[in-house]
């Protein structure tokens, strides 16, 4: 059983309501990406005959053109289009994270309604991130046990470790010495004795601008110039920590920053205010940057690893996720995301190793 909840969109007129398809969503998105109608439609699979009584439809209830065709100069979304499509991606990339999670622990109850004979579950808190969404997939195509996969903070989800509230948990952390702020705070919750470490992927962070970099923005100094808005990760996070380690090391000071105290909660919304031109730059991962269609800037790798109790180590379930995490299976999703390297995904890794 798989279970899906997402939002949809409705534009109520006269009494009327209106509900807005996921299909002119997608069209927006391809108009941008493509600068062309026909193109478009041959990227979605629609006639061009659909697509264009799909926008007539919409541009009349809504009294405004979303996209502007241009002879001899293909597609450009207009300002409603470009409007409606931020909007969404801001939403989606907001929301999903707690609609996903909310999607899980529905499907695990009813799962243990419905199924006669259920199958083991096994609940991993992890901060969220696209290398365990590509494990979470392999796990339930290979593998006999359910994934209950909870998307939580870095910390947060150690303490859940800690309270026996999950089986693994997962966080990352810089390589270096930006490392040692948040090394103390997780070893408050961990005992070498006690945990082993996993390696899911090291992964770079670095600053997320719009195409084209107009503000000519090349490093975290770039924050302080006048004219450049900044969006923020929520306080606690192990990425704000880690951006405020940044800003400590070359000695900023949070009140030179436009924006600072504007926050978001995902990767996705940071970079969905980016290339909606809500904020100029925001920090986060390079293929999160790479799906909004921005410029990356890499600042810091860290490290993504997995927490397991020693005592389920030798766990069918456990040696089923690291060898998932070997498999070519595992390299393939995670080799087009850009800034990320598996060399050492599902090794075995000492405490040592991370946090020294």
């Amino acid at each position: 059983m798989e279970i899906k909840i997402d939002f949809h969109w409705q534009l109520t007129q006269h009494g009327k309501p209106h509900h807005i398809d996921d299909i002119l969503f997608q069209m927006l998105e391809a108009i941008q990406q493509e600068g062309s109608l026909k193109q478009a439609t041959e990227k979605l699979g629609v006639s061009y005959r659909f697509a264009w009584g799909l926008l007539n439809k919409w541009e009349a209830l809504l009294g405004q053109p979303l996209v502007i065709l241009e002879r001899g100069r293909g597609a450009r979304l207009a300002v409603v289009g470009e409007k409606l499509m931020h909007a969404n991606r801001h939403l989606s990339a907001s929301f999903s994270p707690e609609l996903d999670n909310f999607s899980t622990e529905l499907k695990r109850e009813f799962e243990a309604i419905l199924d006669h004979s259920p199958r083991d579950t096994f609940k991993i808190f992890t901060s969220h991130g696209l290398a365990v969404g590509a494990l979470k997939e392999l796990i339930d195509q290979q593998s006999d046990f359910l994934l209950d996969l909870h998307f939580h903070g870095s910390q947060e989800s150690l303490k859940a470790l800690k309270a026996g509230d999950c089986h693994i948990a997962g966080f990352h952390l810089p390589i270096g010495e930006l490392k040692r702020h948040l090394m103390i705070d997780y070893l408050k919750l961990l005992d070498e004795k006690q945990h082993q470490l996993i390696y899911v992927v090291r992964r770079n962070q670095g600053l997320m601008v719009s195409r084209d970099n107009p503000k000519q923005i090349d490093d975290i100094r770039s924050l302080t110039m006048d004219g450049v808005t900044f969006i923020n990760r929520q306080m606690g996070s192990a990425t704000r920590t880690l951006f405020d380690q940044l800003l400590a090391a070359h000695h900023i000071s949070s009140d030179e920053i436009k924006g600072y105290s504007h926050e978001e909660f995902t990767h996705m919304a940071v970079a969905a205010m980016v290339a909606s031109g809500a904020a100029d730059i925001g920090f986060g991962i390079a293929p999160i940057a790479d799906k909004f269609n921005l410029e990356f800037i890499p600042l810091v790798w860290e490290h993504y690893c997995l927490v397991v109790p020693q005592l389920l180590v030798d766990d069918p379930r456990v040696q089923a996720i690291i060898s998932l995490l070997k498999s070519d299976a595992f390299h393939r999703k995670v080799r087009d995301f850009k800034g990320y390297d598996t060399a050492r995904s599902g090794e075995l890794v000492s405490f040592d190793e991370i946090f020294t």
